[in-house]
């Protein structure tokens, strides 16, 4: 009988330790995800220059500041725009009317060569830029082209950008950089599928 009530005094007395221990929970790990960017297109080309002419002034091959002319960026694989849509077009355009703008603001002497022979009144409006050669006076000071490349991926663009001596087709510096896709493209139009951007047409389809 002792036995007996011995038994059931330890078995209780298991039951009642293992009440009072906290249950193991499994460890959780904080993930990390990649906010869209609430920076303008503004923000990424300033930044791109920036980089860029740091090693134009670190460099001891000009004595005198560079003249500068820009052009439009083109797809890293075609080096061209002919086939390009006018989505890519309009991109390629902007940038490198941006990194216009940064040269000069950086204080750089910029030309621009598409400036035409004269001034075009229309009704509305007036035009000083073509893009035909017969209007555009060729001669020029600039002896630095500001240009580049870029690369389209699922989040963002990879742009690569160099300022070229034009009589040596050497490269003066060179950078790589990148422009979310969201910047480019309404919040409303980029959605997010675990790790990776994906942006949406105004039609639905999803590129």
């Amino acid at each position: 009988m002792k036995w007996l009530l011995l038994v059931v005094a330890t078995l209780l007395a298991a039951v009642l330790l293992s009440g009072c221990v906290s249950p193991v929970v499994p460890a959780t790990t904080k993930t990390t995800e990649t906010e869209l960017s609430q920076q303008p297109f503004g923000f990424y080309t300033e930044r791109l220059a920036r980089q860029l002419f740091a090693q134009l002034d670190d460099s001891p091959l000009w004595l005198n500041r560079p003249q500068i002319a820009v052009s439009s960026f083109l797809p890293a694989t075609a080096l061209s725009l002919q086939d390009a849509n006018s989505e890519q077009r309009d991109f390629a355009n902007q940038l490198s009317e941006s990194m216009l703008a940064h040269s000069r603001q950086f204080g750089y002497a910029v030309y621009e060569y598409r400036l035409s022979n004269e001034v075009v009144m229309a009704g509305d409006y007036e035009q000083a830029l073509s893009r035909q050669l017969s209007d555009i006076n060729r001669k020029g000071n600039a002896n630095t082209l500001l240009t580049g490349t870029y690369t389209r991926q699922q989040d963002a663009i990879i742009v690569n950008a160099r300022l070229i001596h034009i009589p040596s087709k050497q490269v003066l510096a060179a950078v790589t950089d990148y422009i979310p896709a969201n910047v480019l493209w309404s919040t409303q139009q980029v959605n997010k599928r675990g790790a990776m951007f994906y942006r949406q047409s105004p039609a639905g389809d999803n590129k």
